[in-house]
């Protein structure tokens, strides 16, 4: 499993889509691996806050990375 270092790294190869004070969204567009099931993933979600709702509007396969500070990572497979 990938560490949140090379996570926060990640982003950068990303499309950024939506950011709000609990959440940010980034595209995958160059198909990188998730670092969980190592297939390529859709989106990568950020939860800012410890608590976080979201509205998914379609049903998708999530995987999920936890930082030490309570950041939450969700890895999007449709």
């Amino acid at each position: 499993m990938a560490s949140v270092e090379n996570i926060d790294e990640m982003k950068s190869y990303l499309t950024p889509r939506e950011e709000n004070e609990m959440t940010a969204s980034y595209q995958n567009t160059t198909s990188i691996a998730c670092p969980v099931c190592e297939e390529s993933f859709d989106y990568l979600v950020v939860c800012k806050r410890p608590e976080t709702s979201l509205s998914l509007g379609k049903v998708m396969n999530l995987c999920t990375v936890t930082n030490e500070d309570g950041r939450l990572f969700l890895f999007t497979h449709e």
